[in-house]
């Protein structure tokens, strides 16, 4: 009986102390913590914090805070607001400030989810969305390489985001009539890659005959769309881009993200950046599918990075477990296949040989 209560006087003592060394081992990290200065925590992360400094975006957060509050008073003040212009938008399009319209642009790579995203914003009826407008200029520039059309796509997308579509003209067709006007008065939204997908283009008042309202939700039938919306010019539709307090652009195009930052820090633009990521065993299985109708997105990649013989073996050396996980073969495992011409690639030559 003595020696079941000493036991039983063990385990309480035991309980106890493992009791009080977790509260140390919580309390002490949080007072020690608790007594630096918040932005010393950034010594931890050196290149977050250059990564910062070069995009700006710590003095856009700052504006941004400060504008909100300017909004709040505002409000508690009486402002009037446009109906046009709410002061809070759903999640997903984030907090526009009254009176100023917010520019986003999302990031991606091709078969990352991007269109499910954007999908969203074309069914905000206060979101004027855009899908892949640089898909004109990446077909008219066909073939050439991917890095040289980066500044090319910045200026598109500039125009764009101000609502000026008159740079769709530079890269029309050369049998369209668009392709010859000196401005914008032959340009039609027909002139818009997925022109019958877009919820402004086949909605009131663009299209008085529409079956489904803006802001009723659900998605649009390009056939449908095609035969109850005849194109329209081009300038209604940017009277229509500059009623919307939100413009969302989403494209693939753009791999360099550091031919934004003169975007980001025009402060009459207001752009923010959303970038999409997805798991790449997924993405990889996905290009896998529809490898045929990359091929040409693939050949304008490729020829700007083109690598030598020794650069491809040192990566196949360090990336060869994930290779053959992935089912990829080694340069030496192919067997005596066809090497490339000078200036061609891979995809080139199956691309020849398809035709």
């Amino acid at each position: 009986m003595k020696g079941r209560r000493r036991r039983r006087r063990e385990y309480c003592k035991f309980a106890l102390l493992l009791v009080l060394y977790t509260l140390v081992l919580l309390l002490v990290p949080s007072v020690l913590d608790g007594g630096r200065d918040g932005d010393k925590g950034a010594e931890h992360c050196p290149g977050l914090q250059r990564s910062l400094g070069v995009w700006s975006l710590e003095a856009a957060a700052a504006g941004e805070r400060e504008q909100g509050a300017e909004a709040r008073a505002a409000e508690e003040g009486g402002a009037n607001q446009s109906p046009r212009f709410p002061s809070n938008l759903s999640g997903a399009v984030g907090e526009a400030v009254s009176r100023e319209k917010q520019h986003i642009y999302v990031h991606a790579t091709w078969r990352t989810g991007s269109s499910f995203l954007g999908e969203l914003f074309n069914q905000h009826p206060d979101v004027f969305y855009l899908y892949e407008p640089m898909w004109h200029l990446w077909q008219a520039l066909y073939p050439g390489d991917a890095e040289s059309l980066q500044g090319a796509l910045r200026d598109m997308l500039r125009s764009l985001f101000r609502c000026d579509f008159s740079v769709l003209r530079l890269y029309a067709p050369p049998g369209d009539p668009a392709a010859r006007a000196p401005d914008t008065a032959n340009l039609t939204t027909a002139a818009l890659f997925r022109w019958r997908t877009n919820k402004v283009i086949c909605s009131p008042p663009l299209c008085p005959g529409a079956p489904r309202a803006r802001a009723e939700v659900g998605l649009v039938e390009d056939t449908a769309c095609e035969r109850s919306c005849p194109p329209v010019a081009i300038r209604a539709l940017e009277a229509e881009c500059r009623k919307y307090p939100v413009v969302v652009i989403k494209d693939v195009r753009l791999l360099d993200l550091g031919v934004l930052v003169p975007l980001l820090r025009d402060p009459g633009l207001n752009l923010k950046v959303v970038q999409l990521f997805r798991d790449p065993r997924a993405v990889h299985n996905s290009r896998l599918k529809s490898r045929q109708g990359l091929l040409r997105e693939s050949i304008q990649v490729l020829r700007t990075r083109q690598r030598g013989r020794e650069q491809v073996r040192q990566v196949e050396a360090a990336c060869a477990p994930a290779m053959r996980l992935l089912a990829y073969p080694r340069s030496g495992e192919e067997g005596d296949a066809e090497q490339p011409r000078d200036g061609e690639t891979p995809l080139e030559m199956d691309a020849d040989g398809a035709t």
